[in-house]
C-alpha cells in the first residue's frame, strides 16, 4: 500500500520535554509527541526513555495493524 492510499498518517516521535535535560534515559525527561498533517501534539509525558519508545513502538504497531485491516 503506498502513501497516497494509506488512511492514517500519523507517526510517533519520542523527543526530550522541553526544558528537560534529557541526559538521562531514567529520568522522566521524555514524551511522545503525535504528528499529523504537518502538526504536532504530546500524546503522553513525563516518561523514561525506555517507556517513551515503547509507547511509541506500541502506537505505531497498532496504527499497522488498524491500516492492514480490511
Amino acid at each position: 500500500m503506498d502513501d497516497s492510499t494509506k488512511k492514517y498518517t500519523e507517526t510517533y516521535e519520542v523527543r526530550v520535554t522541553p526544558g528537560c535535560p534529557g541526559l538521562d534515559p531514567d529520568a522522566p525527561d521524555w514524551e511522545v509527541v503525535e504528528v499529523k498533517e504537518g502538526s504536532a501534539e504530546v500524546a503522553c509525558d513525563n516518561l523514561t526513555e525506555a517507556e517513551a519508545k515503547h509507547m511509541a513502538d506500541m502506537w505505531t504497531r497498532k496504527r499497522d495493524e488498524a491500516e492492514a485491516e480490511p
